[in-house]
């Protein structure tokens, strides 16, 4: 965007000094904050959902799932600057209402660039419309069938994991595994996999190992196996999860399991939207 602000610059004929002074501390600025930018991953507060808000070193936007009603919009704008109505890159980590509903209304309002999703065969009314409006604004997308990593810098990229090729009993819970390794920190969002699907994840070799992991299930006791946490080690988990929601999520017996784990955790309905700073480092 800058280049091609500074190309037609230069393409006038005319300019007055002071034009170039603005121009060079403009391009200044540009470049420190390009060079010093952090990475923020933000765990949304939208109630009983999940939706991930991730602003990568190089200013890329990336929106993982979109939580069960509008609310997300809310969120999007209070963090996003007024002027920035592009998304990156958008992931569906699986198709429930409480996962996808607020996307519909977010591509209908950002022009999103790209979207990355895992082939189903489940089907609902709120899915076919979410892939009609995908389709309505010709937005490509990336199916994800077993795996894939997504490069964006030397030190900062997404790694992507479909559980069905892992040949996990189909269930309606199956969520793409996405991890993201960028600024020397790790972070590991498993949708609303199950502990079935987490043994599998552990037996099937593939790096699990991450500083902050996003609860699976929002805490549910059926996710977020004992086993599953030695192996991804986090030394942070952010619990997304709606005030005194009718599942009883999070379970005490996984809170209980944190706790003696000595892995900190945070929960969206207590803290609100949880985030993360990571400064940029060499």
């Amino acid at each position: 965007m800058f280049k091609k602000f500074l190309k037609q610059f230069l393409k006038k004929k005319t300019f007055g000094w002071s034009a170039v002074v603005i121009l060079l501390i403009v391009l200044s600025v540009y470049q420190f904050t390009w060079q010093t930018a952090p990475l923020i991953v933000n765990f949304l507060d939208i109630g009983q959902g999940d939706s991930t808000l991730i602003t990568m070193p190089n200013h890329q936007v990336i929106l993982i799932d979109g939580g069960p009603d509008n609310s997300v919009l809310y969120r999007l704008g209070t963090i996003l600057p007024f002027y920035r109505r592009k998304i990156d890159l958008m992931i569906f980590s699986h198709y429930h209402r409480d996962h996808i509903i607020g996307l519909i209304e977010v591509l209908k309002r950002y022009q999103v660039e790209k979207i990355i999703y895992a082939p189903s065969k489940f089907s609902s009314l709120t899915l076919q419309v979410l892939l009609a409006t995908v389709k309505k604004q010709k937005i490509p997308t990336v199916l994800i069938n077993s795996t894939a990593q997504l490069n964006f810098s030397p030190n900062c990229s997404l790694s992507f994991l479909n559980v069905d090729s892992l040949e996990v009993k189909k269930a309606q819970n199956n969520s793409l595994v996405v991890k993201l390794n960028c600024q020397h920190r790790k972070f590991l969002f498993t949708g609303d996999n199950s502990a079935t699907v987490e043994k599998a994840l552990v037996n099937s070799g593939w790096d699990l190992t991450a500083d902050v992991l996003k609860a699976a299930h929002h805490g549910s006791r059926t996710a977020n196996s004992e086993e599953f946490l030695q192996v991804v080690q986090p030394r942070f988990v952010s619990i997304s999860v709606g005030v005194k929601n009718h599942f009883g999520h999070p379970s005490p017996a996984i809170l209980e399991r944190l706790s003696r784990l000595h892995i900190k955790f945070k929960r969206t309905d207590q803290s609100g939207s949880i985030q993360i700073v990571v400064p940029n480092s060499p």
